[in-house]
C-alpha cells in the first residue's frame, strides 16, 4: 500500500488491472468472441476474482501514492485539458469511435490506447496548468465562442467520441505533451505562416527537441452536414448586458441583506436564551429583557413582587407590578430554591398576552400538596423589562417559539412594489411580443422562399426551399438568429438601472433634515429600498396610539367635585366659574375635595420611591398659600400614565401619597399624616372599565371602597337616594361631557362605606373565586360586582394625554389626501376614543358606530346589522371595536365587517394582541380592491402589524427598537409621516414609474427598426446594427440620463405638495403604470421608431451619390444613421419629460451624447481585429460627410419628437405649479392699493338707506378688505372659507373692487356735517 508508484501509473501499465481482468486479448475480444461476456462473468478466474485478488485494483488504489496525489501532480488533469493542443483539439479528431471500436488491429481500439503505460492519463497530467491554458487565446472559451463553437463540434461527423478513440491520437512514443515545442503550432485557431510535417507520420529519434505528439491538421474527410447555430450578432452584446445587471442587482441586495444581518445580530447576541429548557429556574436582574415566559417565584423586594415594563408587548411604557404566588411566600434564599419541590398546571401555549390560568402545587415533607392560582399577574412575558428590582427568579413556563411573543410574531416576508408587479405584467406582454415576432418573421420568411421569386434572389443563398424543403435545423437556426437580434426589445438594464436609483434614491431620504429628530438627533432610516415608490400609493394607514400618536404623558387639567368645577393653573388647583370661565385660588381645601383628592391618592397600584438626592437639596418645597410641599422628592411609577398623573396633581394640591411598605399606605394632607390599611385590590377589566381599592383607616377603624373607572359603568353602580344626589349626578356628566370636548381623558370616581362584616362576606367569597380554575372570571367578575353596588358619587377627572406635536394637522393631511386611519391599539376602549377625538381623528359632527362586548356570533351579527343599516346614508361614521369583539367578527363576519368599515371615515380598534393587529392589517390587504396599506408603531407589539403590512414605519420612540429594526423605514416623530408620504412618496413614484415606461420605450423605439429592415431584407436575419451598438445601447447611451432623472426629478415642489395634499390623489392606484399609459409611451415609441427608419427608406431611395468621390450609400451606414438618429431622440425625448432641470442632470445628457460620439469616432475609425469591425470601418466618418443625410437626421429627429412637444405644451395647462403660479399672479393684481377718497354725514342713521357703506366698513373691519361689485357674486361657501382662513392667521388682504359705487348710493342728510374718509383697497 506505500509503493511509491501511484495508482495511476498502475493502472496505466501495461499489466494493469485492466490487464489483468481482460489478460492479453481485452475485455472486447473477449466478449466479442463465440463465448459471450456471461461465461466470461462466470469463469473461475473471472472478474470478480480478480478484482479480489491480493493484487487487484483496491489495494493498487489504497497505494501510498493515491489517486488524491496523483491528480495533485505538477502534470494535472486540468492543464492538459485545457491545453492549446488540448482535449478540444482531440475532441476534433476525423476518425469516429464506432469505426475505432470496431476496428480490425485490437491494439488499436479505445481499451488497449487507455491502458498502455503512455495513455490518456500520462497525457492529462501534462505539466501545462489549466488556468493559464483559459487565458491563453486558444482556450476553451474562444472556442465555444467562435462561430463553429462547441456545438458544432460536438456534432460534426468527426466528433467527440471519434476523436477519444482514434488510433492515431495517443502514440505511445509521444505521450508527453509540450506547448513549447518548436514543431507544434502554439495557436491552432489563429493562422500559420509555416506548416511541419513528419514523412510516414514518424518523428526522427535524431531530432535535438522533439515534439511530444505528431502536429494535428485537417484530415481529408469531406464535411458539409453542420447542426451549429450561426448567430448574427457577436454573442456578447447579450452577454455583457446580462453580466451586468445581475452582478450590480447582486451587489445591492447582498448589501441591503448584510446590513439586516449586522442589526440581527446586535439582537442576538444581547441575551443567549437558546440553552433554557421549560421547568429551568431562570435568573434576571434589573434592566434585563425576560429571555421566555417565566412564572415569578422568587423577588428580591421584600413584598415578594417585581416591577415590569411592558412596552415591547402592548405599547405601555408605565411599570406594571407583578406578584409572586402565595405558594411560593415562603421561599428566601437560594437554599429554599434549590430545595423548592413543586407542580404547576397550566395551559397550552396560545398568543393572548393577557390571559394566563393554572394551578401551583407546592410539596413539603410528606404531607399533601399546597395549592395555589396561578394568573397573569404571575407571568412575566419574554420581551418584558424588569424595573426597580435588584433580581428575580422564574420558572420558564414557555420557550422559544412557544411564547406569547413568538406567537403574537408573523414571520417575514419578501414586499414588492406594485411598480415592481406592474413591470412584471409589461416584461409578460413584451416576452409575448417578442415570440410573435420571431414566428412571424419565421412563417413569411419560408412562405417568401417558397415563391418563384426566390429564383431570382441570385445575392441569396440559394436553398430551393420550394424544390426540397426546409429542414429542422433550417427553422431551428432561423428561430435563433431571430430571437438573437429581437430579443432586444427587452429591457435587461431597466434592472440594474431601478436597482441602483433605488439605493443612491433612498440616502436623500435619509439626508432630509426636515424629518431629522430634534430632540434625539436621529435621522431617518431606510431598511430597505425596494419598496421607495410605494410610499407613494397608501390608500389605508393602520396606526398604533401610544407612543406614536401620544408622547404617553398625562397632565391633570380639570375636575368636578359635588357637581363643582375645579382647574388645574400651574399646579394650583382653583375654583372655576362656569359662566365667567374665571378661576379663583382656594384659601384652604374644601372638605369635599379633600375627600375626592384623598381618594384619588388612595385608589391605584402607584409604586412611590424617595430621590435622595433631591432630599437632601431641596427637601421643601413651599405653595403660594405657604403649604409645605416636598414633592420633589417623591418619583411616582404607575401601570398606567392617568394613574399617575392623577396622584401627582394630588401630591401638588397637598394631598401627597408618601409612603407604601406592604399593605400600609401613608398620605400627607396639607401636613397631617394618615396611614391606611389596603385589604383587597379589584383590578380593572374591560367588562366592568373601572377598578376599586378597598381600605381601612387606621385612625377611626373605617373600611372604604374606593372606585374610579369610566363614567359609563362608575355611574350605573352609584345610588341616587335623593335629590342633592340626582343633582350631582346631572352636574357631574354634564361636566364630563364638557371635559369630552376638550378632548381630555375623564373618570368618575366614587366610594362606599362598608361594615366589618360585610367586608369579611365579600373576601372569602372572592378568595374562593379566585381559586377556581374553570370559570374563574365570571366568578370573581360577579363578586366584585357585588361588592362595587351602592356608591356614593364624589366627582370626576379631566386628565389631558399630551399629543405629539403636528398629529392633528398630519392626520387631516392624510385625510385630505384620500388615505384612510385605522387606529390599532392595546389601550382600554375609551382612552382610545378619548384620543380619536383629541387627535382628530374622530370628529364631533361624526357618527360613531360601537362593535364592543360581542360575546358570540349572534349578537356579533345582530349589532353589525344594525351598523350596516345606519351606516347606508350618507354622512360621516366612524366605528369602534374591541379586541375579543374582533375576533369574533373576522372569525364569523369577515366580509360583512370590512364592508361597514369601508363606510368610516375613521375605525378604532382597542384591546388588541399583536397578532390581531396583524390579521387587521390582512383583512383590509386582502380585500377585493386590493389597497396599499401602511402600518406604524413604536413597540415590539408594533412588529406583526408593520411585518404585514405593504410598508411598514417604525417611530424611533421610548419603547425599544425593534419595530425600528423590522420596520422598512423609520424616523422619530408621527408629523414626519406627512413628508414621507406627501413628498418623499410622490418624488419617488413619479421618478421610478417614468424609469420604468421610458426603459421599455426606449428599448420598442431602438429594435422596432430592426423588424422593419427585415421585412426589407427578405427576412434573411442580417441585423441593421453594428454588434457595439447594440451591446452599448442600454449601458451608456441611455442609462446616465434616466438615472439621474430618477434621483433629483421634481414633477411638483415640496411646499406646495405640502400644501396641497389633494395632489397625493393624483397618483392613486398606480396610475402613472396604467394600460393606458404604458400604450401611450408604446405608441410614442412606434411613432419615432416609424419616421426614424422610414424616412430614412425614403431619402435612400433617391440612391444619390451624396458621399465624396461619387459613392452612394451602404447598409453600414443606413445602419450607423438610424441609431445616430435612436439616440439623440430617445435622449431628447426624456428632457422633455423631465421636470426639474439641475446640472446633474443636463450634464448627464450631454456627457452621454459626447461619449457616444467619440466612442463611434474611435471604434470606427481604427480596425480593430479582435472586435472584427472591418465593415463598419469609417462609416460615422461618412455620416457626417453628407450634408443631405445629417440634414435628413435632423429633420426626422424634429418630426419624431413633434407629438412630445404637442403633450408637453398641452399637460402644462393642468400643470400643479402653473396653476399655482397662476393663482400667485391672479392674487397679485387684486392686491391693488387704491385710495378713495368720499364723505359721509356725521348724523347719518345706519338704520337708514341701504347700509352698504356701515356693511363695508364692518367687513373692512372684520375680514381686511372692502368688497367691490364683483364680490358680491361670490358664494355663501367661498365667504366662509375666507372668515375661516383669516381667523387662523393665514389670510392675505384680498380685494376684488372699489367702493365707489357703495361711497356713491349713500344717501345725506341735509343737517348733518360731512367728514372725509379715506379706504385702502
Amino acid at each position: 500500500m506505500m509503493d511509491s508508484s501511484n495508482v495511476w501509473s498502475v493502472l496505466m501499465d501495461s499489466s494493469n488491472v485492466w490487464s489483468a481482468l481482460m489478460d492479453s486479448s481485452n475485455v472486447w475480444s473477449v466478449l466479442m468472441d463465440s463465448s459471450n461476456v456471461w461465461s466470461v462473468l462466470m469463469d473461475s478466474s473471472n472478474v470478480w476474482s480478480v478484482l479480489m485478488d491480493s493484487s487487484n485494483v483496491w489495494s493498487l488504489l489504497m497505494d501510498s501514492s493515491n489517486v488524491w496525489s496523483a491528480l495533485m501532480d505538477s502534470s494535472n488533469v486540468w492543464s492538459v485539458l485545457m491545453d492549446s493542443s488540448n482535449v478540444w483539439s482531440v475532441l476534433m479528431d476525423s476518425s469516429n469511435v464506432w469505426s475505432a471500436l470496431m476496428d480490425s488491429s485490437n491494439v488499436c481500439n479505445v481499451w488497449s490506447v487507455l491502458m498502455d503505460s503512455s495513455n490518456v492519463w500520462s497525457v492529462l497530467m501534462d505539466s501545462s496548468n489549466v488556468w493559464s491554458v483559459l487565458m491563453d487565446s486558444s482556450n476553451v472559451w474562444s472556442a465555444m465562442m467562435d462561430s463553429s463553437n462547441v456545438w458544432s463540434v460536438i456534432m460534426d461527423s468527426s466528433n467527440v467520441w471519434s476523436a477519444l478513440m482514434d488510433s492515431t491520437m495517443f502514440d505511445p512514443a509521444h505521450a508527453n505533451l509540450t506547448n513549447d515545442n518548436p514543431y507544434l503550432p502554439t495557436d491552432q485557431t489563429a493562422p500559420q505562416e509555416q506548416r511541419t510535417l513528419f514523412v510516414n507520420r514518424k518523428i526522427p529519434e535524431e531530432l535535438d527537441n522533439p515534439p511530444a505528439k505528431l502536429p494535428k491538421y485537417a484530415d481529408n474527410k469531406i464535411k458539409t452536414s453542420k447542426l451549429s447555430i450561426d448567430s448574427p450578432v457577436t454573442p456578447w452584446t447579450s452577454i455583457l448586458p446580462l453580466l451586468f445587471v445581475i452582478g450590480v442587482t447582486a451587489v445591492k441586495q447582498g448589501y441591503e441583506d448584510w446590513l439586516r444581518h449586522v442589526e440581527d445580530n446586535k439582537v442576538n447576541n444581547e441575551v443567549s436564551t437558546k440553552d433554557i429548557l421549560v421547568g429551568d429556574v431562570v435568573e434576571v436582574a434589573a434592566e434585563e429583557q425576560f429571555p421566555c415566559d417565566l412564572l415569578l417565584i422568587l423577588s428580591s423586594d421584600p413584598e415578594a413582587k417585581c416591577d415590569v415594563t411592558t412596552a415591547n408587548l402592548d405599547g405601555e411604557t408605565n411599570l406594571k407590578t407583578f406578584f409572586c404566588p402565595d405558594g411560593t411566600q415562603q421561599l428566601q434564599t437560594l437554599e429554599d430554591l434549590w430545595d423548592f419541590r413543586a407542580v404547576i398546571e397550566c395551559e397550552l401555549p396560545h398568543a393572548n398576552l393577557y390571559d394566563f390560568k393554572g394551578r401551583l402545587d407546592v410539596y413539603r415533607g410528606d404531607a399533601g400538596p399546597t395549592k395555589s392560582s396561578l394568573s397573569t399577574e404571575n407571568l412575566l412575558l419574554r420581551g418584558a423589562r424588569l424595573k426597580n428590582t435588584e433580581k428575580i427568579y422564574g420558572v420558564a413556563v414557555y420557550t422559544g417559539e412557544e411564547t406569547k411573543m413568538a406567537l403574537n410574531t408573523k414571520m417575514t416576508r419578501n414586499k414588492f412594489s406594485t411598480v415592481e408587479i406592474k413591470m412584471n405584467y409589461y416584461l409578460i406582454f413584451y416576452l409575448v411580443v417578442l415570440l410573435a415576432e420571431v414566428t412571424i418573421c419565421t412563417i413569411l420568411k419560408y412562405e417568401l422562399y417558397s415563391l418563384t421569386v426566390e429564383d431570382d434572389m441570385w445575392y441569396m443563398e440559394n436553398k430551393n426551399y420550394r424544390k426540397t424543403g426546409a429542414t429542422v435545423k433550417d427553422v431551428f437556426q432561423d428561430i435563433f438568429s431571430f430571437l438573437v437580434i429581437f430579443n432586444y426589445i427587452i429591457p435587461i438594464s431597466l434592472y440594474v438601472t431601478l436597482e441602483v436609483q433605488k439605493f443612491f434614491g433612498i440616502l436623500f431620504f435619509q439626508w432630509d433634515d426636515e424629518i431629522r429628530c430634534a430632540q434625539s438627533g436621529e435621522r431617518a432610516k431606510a431598511n430597505t429600498s425596494d419598496l421607495n415608490e410605494e410610499l407613494g400609493q397608501v390608500q389605508y394607514l393602520f396606526t398604533d396610539k401610544t407612543g406614536t400618536l401620544t408622547e404617553n404623558i398625562m397632565y391633570f387639567r380639570h375636575c368636578s367635585v359635588m357637581g363643582e368645577k375645579y382647574v388645574n393653573v400651574e399646579d394650583q388647583i382653583k375654583v372655576l366659574d362656569e359662566y365667567s370661565a374665571v378661576s379663583e385660588p382656594l384659601p384652604t381645601l374644601p372638605k369635599d375635595l379633600e375627600i375626592f383628592l384623598e381618594t384619588l391618592a388612595l385608589c391605584h397600584t402607584v409604586r412611590v420611591t424617595v430621590d435622595a438626592s433631591k432630599v437632601e437639596d431641596d427637601p421643601v418645597h413651599l405653595s403660594p398659600e405657604g403649604d409645605e410641599k416636598p414633592l420633589a422628592k417623591f418619583q411616582y411609577q404607575a401601570a398606567s400614565p392617568d394613574e399617575k398623573a392623577l396622584v401627582e396633581a394630588c401630591a401638588s394640591f397637598g394631598v401627597i401619597f408618601e409612603k407604601q411598605y406592604g399593605n400600609q399606605l401613608t398620605l400627607d394632607v396639607r401636613g397631617e399624616k394618615r396611614t391606611f390599611t389596603r385589604l383587597q385590590v379589584l383590578e380593572f377589566d374591560s367588562d366592568r372599565k373601572r377598578m376599586s381599592v378597598t381600605v381601612e383607616e387606621n385612625s377611626t377603624g373605617r373600611l372604604w371602597l374606593l372606585t374610579k373607572g369610566a363614567e359609563s359603568s362608575v355611574f350605573q353602580k352609584c345610588s341616587f337616594q335623593d335629590d342633592r344626589q340626582r343633582q350631582i349626578h346631572a352636574l357631574t356628566n354634564k361636566h364630563i361631557d364638557d371635559y369630552a370636548m376638550l378632548g381630555l381623558r375623564t373618570l368618575a370616581v366614587a366610594r362606599r362605606e362598608l361594615t366589618p362584616e360585610l367586608y369579611k362576606e365579600f373576601s372569602a367569597d372572592l378568595n374562593k373565586a379566585r381559586q377556581k380554575l374553570e370559570g374563574r372570571e365570571e366568578a370573581v367578575a360577579e363578586v366584585m360586582n357585588r361588592m362595587e353596588d351602592d356608591l356614593t358619587l364624589l366627582g370626576a377627572t379631566g386628565v389631558e394625554d399630551l399629543l405629539q406635536d403636528g398629529v392633528q394637522e398630519t392626520l387631516e393631511s392624510l385625510r385630505v389626501a384620500g388615505i384612510k386611519v385605522w387606529v390599532l391599539t392595546g389601550d382600554k376602549v375609551e382612552t382610545a376614543v378619548n384620543i380619536a377625538y383629541s387627535c382628530g381623528h374622530f370628529k364631533r359632527f361624526m357618527t360613531v358606530m360601537r362593535l364592543t362586548g360581542i360575546r358570540d356570533s349572534k349578537e356579533a351579527f345582530e349589532l353589525l346589522s344594525k351598523c350596516d343599516e345606519d351606516s347606508k346614508f350618507d354622512g360621516h361614521y366612524g366605528l369602534v371595536v374591541d379586541g375579543a369583539s374582533l375576533q369574533i367578527l373576522l372569525d364569523n363576519l369577515k366580509e360583512d365587517f370590512y364592508r361597514v368599515c369601508r363606510r368610516c371615515a375613521a375605525v378604532v380598534c382597542c384591546r388588541m394582541s399583536p397578532r390581531q393587529k396583524a390579521e387587521t392589517v390582512r383583512l383590509v390587504k386582502k380585500s377585493e380592491e386590493s389597497p396599499v396599506c401602511a402600518a406604524i408603531g413604536d413597540g415590539a407589539n408594533d412588529v406583526s402589524m408593520i411585518q404585514e403590512a405593504h410598508i411598514g414605519f417604525g417611530i424611533m420612540g421610548k419603547e425599544g427598537r425593534q419595530a425600528v429594526r423590522c420596520s422598512d423605514f423609520a424616523f422619530g416623530r408621527f408629523h414626519f409621516l406627512k413628508k414621507v408620504l406627501l413628498v418623499h412618496g410622490h418624488w419617488y413614484y413619479v421618478r421610478v414609474s417614468t424609469l420604468v415606461q421610458y426603459s421599455f420605450y426606449k428599448n420598442l423605439t431602438f429594435i422596432t427598426p430592426q423588424v422593419f429592415f427585415s421585412i426589407f431584407s427578405a427576412f434573411s436575419t442580417q441585423t441593421v446594427y453594428d454588434s457595439m451598438i447594440l451591446t452599448m445601447y442600454n449601458i451608456t447611451f441611455t442609462s446616465l440620463p434616466i438615472l439621474v432623472y430618477g434621483l433629483f426629478d421634481q414633477n411638483i415642489p415640496a411646499d406646495l405638495l405640502m400644501s396641497r395634499p389633494h395632489l397625493y390623489k393624483a397618483n392613486a392606484k398606480n396610475a402613472a403604470m396604467s394600460w393606458l399609459m404604458f400604450f401611450k409611451w408604446i405608441a410614442f415609441g412606434l411613432w419615432q421608431s416609424s419616421v426614424m427608419y422610414f424616412g430614412l427608406m425614403l431619402f435612400y431611395l433617391t440612391d444619390q451619390p451624396s458621399l465624396p468621390y461619387g459613392q452612394t450609400m451602404d447598409l453600414c451606414l443606413f445602419g450607423t444613421a438610424l441609431a445616430n438618429v435612436c439616440i439623440y431622440v430617445v435622449n431628447i425625448k426624456l428632457v422633455l419629460v423631465a421636470n426639474y432641470y439641475t446640472q446633474f442632470f443636463i450634464w448627464s445628457v450631454i456627457l452621454t451624447l459626447i461619449f457616444y460620439v467619440v466612442l463611434c469616432l474611435l471604434y470606427e475609425g481604427f480596425i480593430i481585429e479582435v472586435l472584427e469591425n472591418y465593415e463598419i470601418f469609417w462609416s460615422f466618418y461618412r455620416m457626417y460627410e453628407s450634408a443631405w443625410l445629417l440634414l435628413a437626421s435632423i429633420l426626422l429627429a424634429v418630426v419624431c419628437l413633434i407629438p412630445e412637444v404637442v403633450q408637453t405644451v398641452f399637460l402644462s395647462f393642468s400643470d400643479a405649479r402653473i396653476v399655482e403660479r397662476l393663482r400667485e399672479r391672479k392674487r397679485q393684481r387684486d392686491l391693488r392699493l387704491v385710495v378713495v377718497r368720499g364723505y359721509f354725514n356725521e348724523a347719518f342713521d345706519p338704520s337708514e338707506g341701504n347700509g352698504t357703506l356701515w356693511d363695508a366698513r364692518r367687513k373692512e373691519s372684520w375680514e381686511g378688505y372692502a368688497p367691490g361689485p364683483g364680490s358680491r357674486k361670490r358664494s355663501l361657501d367661498k365667504e366662509n372659507q375666507d372668515r375661516q382662513t383669516i381667523s387662523t392667521g393665514r389670510a392675505s388682504i384680498k380685494s376684488t373692487g372699489s367702493l365707489k359705487s357703495d361711497l356713491g348710493s349713500q344717501s345725506a342728510s341735509p343737517s348733518g356735517s360731512w367728514q372725509g374718509i379715506s379706504v385702502i383697497i
